[in-house]
């Protein structure tokens, strides 16, 4: 137990060693020995004027982080305390083997930390003392120790020195910096030099130090956080959903998507209503104006419509109204397969009605008349949306995006890729109707088939498939050879259904199959222009 708490004050003390060497004080390491070293300039006139000049860093506030990460090194109740650090290297090395270089340099280190000591009034290069000249108002003797201690604990993370610590508030801030500067780049570079023989320790296989210490981030490196993400919104005061609880979303929660970000401000609002041949409202859509560019005569508009497809428009302007709208055409987005499945039903939604009407303030600004589609372009459309529903589909139950399907694909793709959803959704469902060989490694006839997860190409889209199994109650084992590889007793079988019949597949652990009574399709592949009884795939 002891050596798993050694353990991790080891790998709390490198990751906190690092972010202490990652500093750009640090960085530049002649620097830091510089100030480390506490040297002053002299210069002496002949009239015997001295002038003493310090170098101290060149931005105080870049010096006061650096002290803060190395601040807990110094503090009895932290965990890398520098003594529970030694402490903890010392047991664990324990009556090892160490080359007494390695000996050499524990001892040495622990000696130069113990020196450092800010808890205390010992002299570590210096003291001072100041009196008026007249020898009146004179202040203790006060060592570089307490000013640096009294610059951390009244001047940056705290306001109430305390102890010896008090003494030192009798000089100057600059007095107190000036000594913090020496005092505390001296500990980053003892910091680094123990992270170093910690390093050289386990490289010497003396020391396991968990890999996290060495590889987790110890500085975030950067003046932006760029993060892909999607949003939701709900009505104010709904409930915040807790994500241990699970990860779906209530029905109250629904995307922020840009048509939302657009109509925030209601100058972008736009009405689109579909009506069929009737007049009755088949369909409606709340859109909003992505882009307007008016001038003296004229304006053009781009309306989004169901986040996926962008309608332009241009009119003639006279006083404050525009008159004679134009319809330049339409861009389609699918650039997601959300998108793509969207741009998709809308043109099929379109297609079916008599007119879709914008709508801005309640006033038709204008209407559009159903593009022209043959039979066989509308079939295309339909078997697209049908395709990229099944993906959009799949992404949301595996939580991954996929990239657009905006190749080719055939009736084969369709097939595997609406049996892959419905596996996914926990349905039993026809599989192949061809035989399958098979190896059985302890060479008996399989019960079951196993299809190994995989992935399919759905017109550029890499879908996941699911690892499966297949049976079929009167299905038939035929022998057919060894499989020395696979096994001493391995063999070979011939899986085949009854002749025009299907195995049928599902996913373990979503669907329940304790017997062949289970056995039973739950769901059709239901696909446009395909059957499923006589489909070969």
């Amino acid at each position: 137990m002891a050596g798993m708490k050694d353990r991790e004050t080891l790998r709390r003390f490198v990751l906190r060693a690092r972010r202490v060497h990652a500093h750009s004080i640090v960085q530049d390491w002649d620097e830091l020995l510089r100030h480390a070293h506490g040297s002053f300039d002299g210069h002496l006139d002949l009239a015997g004027q001295m002038t003493i000049t310090r170098r101290l860093p060149a931005d105080e506030e870049v010096f006061e982080s650096l002290a803060s990460r190395v601040r807990p090194l110094t503090v009895k109740s932290e965990p890398v305390y520098y003594v529970k650090v030694f402490d903890a290297i010392e047991r664990l090395i324990g009556e090892a083997d160490v080359e007494d270089a390695l000996r050499a340099r524990l001892r040495d280190l622990r000696r130069a930390w113990d020196a450092s000591e800010i808890q205390g009034t010992q002299i570590q290069a210096y003291s001072v003392q100041s009196a008026r000249i007249d020898g009146t108002e004179a202040t203790s003797m006060v060592s570089d120790t307490q000013l640096a201690a009294a610059w951390l604990y009244a001047d940056l993370v705290h306001a109430d020195a305390q102890g010896p610590k008090r003494q030192a508030l009798a000089f100057s801030l600059r007095e107190r910096y000036a000594a913090a500067v020496r005092v505390f780049s001296h500990m980053a570079a003892l910091t680094v030099a123990t992270m170093q023989l910690v390093e050289s320790l386990r490289d010497a296989r003396l020391l396991a130090v968990d890999d996290s210490a060495w590889e987790d981030d110890v500085s975030v490196g950067a003046s932006e956080l760029v993060e892909e993400a999607r949003a939701f919104v709900a009505p104010l005061g709904s409930e915040m959903p807790d994500m241990r609880d699970s990860l779906e979303l209530t029905e109250e929660w629904t995307a922020f998507t840009v048509t939302e970000l657009l109509r925030q401000d209601p100058a972008n609002h736009v009405r689109v209503v579909l009506r069929d041949d009737n007049g009755d409202v088949t369909a409606t859509y709340d859109a909003a104006v992505a882009r307007r560019t008016p001038d003296a005569n004229s304006a053009e508009w781009d309306v989004l419509v169901a986040g996926s497809v962008m309608f332009k428009f241009s009119f003639d302007i006279q006083g404050e109204r525009m008159t004679d709208a134009h319809f330049r055409g339409w861009e389609a987005f699918d650039s997601t397969n959300d998108l793509k499945f969207a741009s998709t039903r809308l043109m099929l939604e379109f297609h079916r009605t008599s007119a879709m009407a914008f709508e801005v303030g309640g006033s038709e600004l204008l209407s559009l008349g159903p593009p022209t589609f043959s039979a066989e372009e509308r079939r295309e459309l339909e078997v697209l949306a049908e395709t990229v529903e099944d993906i959009v589909t799949i992404e949301r139950l595996v939580r991954q995006a996929l990239e657009p399907c905006n190749g080719r694909f055939d009736d084969h793709d369709r097939v595997r890729l609406r049996r892959a959803r419905l596996l996914l959704e926990g349905q039993i469902v026809h599989a192949m109707r061809h035989p399958i060989t098979v190896t059985a490694p302890e060479g008996n006839p399989p019960q079951v088939v196993v299809a190994a997860a995989g992935t399919l190409n759905v017109g550029g889209a890499e879908v996941p498939t699911p690892q499966t199994v297949m049976r079929h109650p009167a299905m038939t084992a035929t022998e057919t050879g060894v499989a020395p590889d696979s096994g001493p007793n391995a063999k070979t079988f011939r899986m085949e259904p009854p002749d025009g019949e299907q195995f049928l597949a599902w996913v373990p652990g979503l669907v329940e199959v304790s017997g062949d009574e289970d056995l039973v399709v739950t769901r059709s592949w239901d696909l446009i222009g395909i059957d499923e009884e006589s489909f070969s795939s």
